[in-house]
C-alpha cells in the first residue's frame, strides 16, 4: 500500500528524527499530525518549522505555541505571546487586539470590579463580545431584576469556582420559566446537576415540570428531580429522554431509571433482554437470572500471517474505506485479511456488520499476558476493548499511543524504568510493548483502587482526579439510589461514560476467563471505602484514630 513505510524509520526521533520528507508525503491526518508535533520538538529552524507547521490539520493551541518557538513569524509569535499573558499583566497590556486575546474569563474573574470595567471600556465591542466583563461585576443573577440573557452567557463561560460563587442560590420559578426557553438551557442544566457544589440552584430545577427539551437535558432534569425527592417530575424527564434516545445504551440507561422509580416491570423486562452489551443490561439480566450471550471471542484464522493494524497510517486508509462500505458489503473486504494476525481487525469488522446484535470480545495478544492475574487481564482487555477496540495502530486527539493509548509522556517516564526500552513511539504501536508499558502504567491505580469503575476513571482521567473526586465526599456515598447516582453524576463526561463501559467490559471478560462476578457486588463496593479505595479507607481509618485519642 502506498503509506506501508514503517513508522519505525519515520519515528526515530533520538536517533535520525522525523524529516520534512517523511511528513510531506503523507495525508492530512491525526497521525501526520504527530509526526508534525514530533518534528517541531526537534533541532530545526525556523524555515523548517514554518514548512511542517502549516500543514498541520485543525491547529491548536498546542501547535501554535510549538510553532510560536521555533519560528521568526512576527504574527505569530505576537499572537502567541498575548495568548499567554497572565491575569497579573493584563491591566498593563498597551496594544489592544492583544489585550483581547489575553483575555478569559477565567483571568478576568481574578481583577477588580474596577479593573473588569476599564478593560470593557477599552475594548468596546470592537474585536468581539465584551459584555459578559460588565455582567461579572453584577451580583443578581438570575433573579427577577437581572438581564437574565448575559448572566446565563456568563454562566456557561465561567469557571466552576465562579459559578458556585456567585450562581448558586435559590431561583424563583417565573425566572426559571424564562430560562428555560433560552438558548444554553440545556448546558446550564448539565453544569449544575454534574456540579455537587451546586446544591440551591440544582433544588429550583428539581421543580423544573414539562417543557421540549433535547434527551440529555431530560435525562439530567430527571436525576436532578430524583435527587431532590422529586419522583413526579423525574419520571416525565426521564420518559421523555428515554423517547429521545439516539443509541441503545442511552435508551437503556433511561429504562434503568425508570424501573429505580416506579418498578415498572415492563422497563426492567426491556432492559434484561436488551441486545446491547452495557452496565445497565447486565445489572437486569443478573437481576432476573439471565446472561449475555450475544458474543464472540475468537475466529477461525487458520492461515498464517495476516494485517495486524499496527501501522497507523495502513489503518487510517482502511478505516476510511470500512466506514464508507455499508456493513452488507464488508465481507468483502474481510475476505482480503485473513490470517492469525488479522484476528483484531476481523473482528471489528464483523461487529460492525452486526451491531448492536452481536459484540466483539476476542482476546488477541494473549502471549504477552502470561506474567499477570486472571483479573488483571479481564481488567486489560477491558480497557483495550474501550481504548482502541483492540487495533494496535491507533493515535487519538491528544496523541495517545498504541493498543493501550498511552500519553507520549507516560511512555517516556515508564521507559525509564521499564526493561524494554523504546527505539522510538513507533514501539507503542506493538501490542507487546503497549501491554508491557500499560501492567507497568496499571500497578499505580491497582495500589490504591480496587474497583474496576474507579480504576477505569483513573486510567482516562488520571490517579489524581480519581482521587479529589473520592475525597470530595460528593460521590459513592451510601444512599438510596448510589453508586448510581453518583456515576451518572461525575462531572467529567468522558471519564463518566467511559467507566461504564469499561465496567461492562470487565464483567464479559471475567466470565469468559473463567472467573464468574456478579455486577451487583461491584456496585455495591463503591460505597464502601475499605472495598473499594485507599484514598478514603485510610482518611477514614485516621479519622477512627484521632476520635479514639481524644
Amino acid at each position: 500500500m502506498k503509506y506501508s513505510i514503517s513508522l519505525a524509520v519515520l519515528l526515530l526521533s533520538n536517533v535520525w528524527g522525523v524529516t520534512l520528507e517523511d511528513i510531506s508525503n503523507k495525508p492530512a491526518s491525526r497521525e501526520k499530525n504527530f509526526l508534525i508535533w514530533q518534528y517541531l520538538q526537534q533541532d530545526i529552524n525556523a524555515s523548517q518549522a514554518q514548512e511542517a507547521f502549516y500543514q498541520v490539520d485543525n491547529v491548536n493551541q498546542r501547535f501554535l505555541f510549538d510553532y510560536a518557538k521555533k519560528t521568526d513569524e512576527i504574527e505569530i509569535r505576537y499572537t502567541s505571546e498575548c495568548l499567554q499573558k497572565p491575569a497579573s499583566a493584563l491591566m498593563s497590556i498597551e496594544q489592544e487586539d492583544c489585550l483581547y486575546l489575553a483575555l478569559t474569563p477565567m483571568k478576568a474573574e481574578s481583577l477588580q470590579s474596577f479593573e473588569r470595567e476599564l478593560i470593557a471600556m477599552r475594548l468596546g465591542e470592537r474585536f468581539g463580545d465584551t459584555a459578559w466583563l460588565r455582567t461579572m461585576n453584577h451580583n443578581n443573577h438570575f433573579t427577577l431584576f437581572s438581564d437574565l440573557a448575559p448572566s446565563l452567557k456568563l454562566f456557561l463561560i465561567s469557571s466552576p469556582l465562579y459559578r458556585q460563587e456567585h450562581f448558586n442560590h435559590n431561583v424563583e420559578n417565573e425566572t426559571l420559566a424564562e430560562l428555560s426557553a433560552m438558548r444554553g438551557f440545556n448546558q446550564l442544566v448539565y453544569l449544575s446537576a454534574t456540579d455537587p457544589k451546586m446544591e440551591k440552584l440544582q433544588a429550583s430545577l428539581a421543580n423544573v415540570s414539562g417543557g421540549a427539551y433535547d434527551g440529555q437535558t431530560h435525562f439530567y432534569l430527571g436525576i436532578n428531580a430524583l435527587k431532590y425527592k422529586r419522583s413526579d417530575n423525574a419520571l416525565y424527564h426521564l420518559k421523555e429522554a428515554k423517547r429521545q434516545a439516539l443509541s441503545p445504551i442511552e435508551r437503556d440507561k433511561n429504562n434503568f431509571w425508570i424501573y429505580r422509580i416506579n418498578g415498572d416491570e415492563t422497563a426492567l423486562n426491556e432492559l434484561a433482554n436488551g441486545l446491547d452489551i452495557n452496565m445497565y443490561t447486565l445489572w437486569a439480566k443478573e437481576r432476573v437470572g439471565k446472561v449475555a450471550e450475544n458474543y464472540f471471542t475468537t475466529l477461525p484464522t487458520p492461515d498464517k500471517g495476516g494485517f495486524k493494524g499496527d501501522n497507523p497510517f495502513e489503518w487510517n486508509a482502511l478505516h476510511k474505506e470500512l466506514v464508507a462500505t455499508p456493513p452488507e458489503k464488508l465481507y468483502e473486504i474481510i475476505e482480503r485479511y485473513d490470517g492469525e494476525d488479522s484476528l483484531a481487525v476481523q473482528a471489528y469488522m464483523i461487529e460492525r456488520i452486526y451491531q448492536p446484535y452481536i459484540h466483539n470480545y476476542t482476546m488477541p495478544y494473549d502471549q504477552y499476558m502470561n506474567t499477570i492475574k486472571t483479573d488483571q487481564k479481564a481488567m486489560l482487555y477491558a480497557l483495550m476493548r474501550q481504548e482502541t477496540r483492540l487495533i494496535p495502530g491507533l493515535i487519538s486527539r491528544s496523541f495517545a499511543l498504541g493498543l493501550m493509548q498511552i500519553m507520549p509522556f507516560n511512555v517516556d517516564s515508564i521507559s525509564k524504568i521499564h526493561p524494554m526500552k523504546i527505539k522510538s513511539y513507533d514501539d507503542m504501536f506493538n501490542p507487546q510493548y503497549s501491554i508491557a508499558y500499560s501492567i507497568e502504567h496499571m500497578k499505580h491505580i491497582e495500589a490504591t483502587l480496587y474497583n474496576p469503575v474507579l480504576m477505569a476513571y483513573a486510567y482516562n482521567g488520571g490517579i489524581g482526579f480519581t482521587k479529589r473526586l473520592l475525597l470530595s465526599g460528593a460521590y459513592f456515598n451510601p444512599g438510596e439510589h448510589e453508586p448510581f447516582m453518583s456515576m451518572e453524576l461525575v462531572g467529567n463526561a468522558e471519564s463518566r461514560e467511559y467507566g461504564k463501559r469499561v465496567l461492562a467490559n470487565y464483567v464479559i471478560y471475567k466470565n469468559i476467563l473463567g472467573e464468574k462476578v456478579s455486577i451487583a457486588a461491584i456496585f455495591d463496593t463503591l460505597t464502601q471505602p475499605s472495598l473499594s479505595d485507599y484514598f478514603r479507607a485510610e482518611g477514614l481509618k485516621k479519622s477512627q484514630q484521632l476520635s479514639q485519642s481524644e
